[in-house]
């Protein structure tokens, strides 16, 4: 027989709604009465819930299952149940920027201040604007759920503006096709990490020829989502995380060889992670979410180009860097250096330098819309090149002037407008020039 799940009930007072509920008191089990603090029936119902399934789940005791929340409890409890697309960016921006700095508060301890000096502290790390705004927005969600839950007054994100953080607008380093070429021939010499060299190189590879995808759609790739059977590799499902909406896409050809490689390597799999974490607990199987391969792709690059050298034991620099490895490796004034997400905006940059329509460009990079895929194409080749036509209808005539003395005037060229155009050069200037 089936023990029957117990639901407590709630139980209208005069000062409001009660929870009446079985708890365990000094290792006791007895139905206990508790105060929820709202006179709302669809909010106490929901503290009712949550107090039952504390005192399922071994509550110590009605004193401690009593206390408020805090804000990392709280944070995880909120963030893991909603059902949204950016959940999982949620719950790591929660667990990096907002759990070290008020994590251990009761949630009915937190003032502006202490949103303020969290928002300050990644202000003070360098953060980027968006990223400040993320977080902000993050906290405000956990705080405006426990506020509309009457568990807190007022929800002290809302009287905190974000700082302004770093804004960097500079443009992102992008590897020219013949760099990828010798960041893909290039092995590590040392065999515990050729692997995970390996694994770089083949995500840069699907990234840049399978819809630009993004680290985070890499992450989340799946063997069940490419057409595995026989290896042929011609179909496959891009993740798009984002927006929450799979592509279904061709893989080109170019790029077969190489997953089919990767899929060899692996024992031929039909399910699990394309690209799972190969260290930690989890290795093998677990997902890489929150891990930035920035700095290890740069790494590789300065090995990979030769600015750094093997010698056996350790890696060593052999060579001061060229201007265009400190664009790609350090970045300068005018360009940011080189990260995973520069293999999508070179994606979308060769889509519009082979001369695509900006829909069909949209639709192979899963861009929500047009003004989002056009902040890509700021510095394609085509945007580089100026029209002939927007330049004057104008002939170059070089008028030699060996008379004069002056190096800077040995030779001088004059603008001479053509034959069947009015604007001709003046007598008397010409005659000065010449005499």
């Amino acid at each position: 027989m089936t023990k029957q799940r117990r639901t407590g009930s709630l139980i209208w007072r005069q000062s409001g709604w009660h929870a009446r509920f079985w708890a365990v008191v000094d290792g006791e089990p007895m139905r206990v009465i508790r105060p929820l603090g709202t006179t709302l029936k669809p909010v106490a119902a929901k503290k009712l819930a949550r107090l039952v399934a504390e005192a399922s789940q071994g509550a110590p005791g009605l004193a401690e299952s009593a206390r408020a929340e805090t804000v990392a409890e709280a944070g995880r409890r909120i963030l893991e149940g909603r059902d949204v697309r950016d959940r999982g960016n949620d719950l790591i921006r929660f667990r990096l920027h907002v759990a070290p700095h008020i994590g251990p508060l009761l949630v009915t301890e937190v003032r502006p201040a202490h949103v303020r000096g969290a928002l300050e502290a990644l202000a003070s790390l360098g953060k980027s604007r968006a990223t400040i705004v993320h977080v902000r927005r993050v906290m405000s969600v956990v705080f405006d759920t426990l506020w509309r839950d009457e568990l807190i007054t007022e929800n002290p994100v809302s009287r905190v503006r974000a700082p302004k953080g770093q804004v960097d607008t500079r443009e992102r380093a992008v590897l020219a096709d013949a760099e990828l070429a010798r960041y893909l021939a290039w092995a590590h010499p040392d065999d515990r990490h050729k692997t995970a060299v390996l694994q770089r190189q083949t995500m840069a590879c699907v990234s840049r020829m399978f819809g630009g995808v993004r680290t985070g759609d890499l992450h989340a790739l799946e063997w069940s989502a490419l057409e595995t059977e026989a290896g042929q590799f011609k179909f496959g499902w891009a993740p798009r995380k984002k927006t929450a909406r799979p592509q279904l896409l061709e893989i080109p050809a170019m790029l077969r060889p190489i997953l089919r490689d990767w899929w060899e390597r692996h024992g031929r799999p039909t399910a699990g992670l394309v690209f799972p974490s190969l260290t930690g607990e989890h290795a093998g199987v677990g997902s890489k979410g929150g891990v930035s391969h920035a700095g290890a792709m740069r790494r590789d690059l300065r090995r990979a180009f030769g600015v750094d050298a093997w010698d056996g034991a350790q890696w060593q620099e052999a060579r001061k860097l060229t201007p265009r490895e400190c664009e790609l490796f350090e970045g300068t004034t005018h360009v940011k250096p080189v990260d995973f997400h520069s293999w999508r905006r070179a994606f979308a940059q060769a889509l519009a330098d082979s001369g695509s329509t900006a829909q069909q460009a949209q639709q192979l990079t899963g861009h929500a819309s047009l003004s989002a895929h056009q902040r890509y194409l700021v510095n394609t080749s085509r945007m580089r090149q100026l029209p002939a036509g927007a330049l004057p209808d104008l002939t170059v005539r070089a008028w030699p002037v060996p008379q004069l003395e002056s190096r800077f005037h040995e030779t001088a060229s004059f603008l001479r407008a053509p034959k069947d155009s009015n604007l001709r050069p003046s007598d008397s200037k010409s005659d000065a020039l010449s005499s």
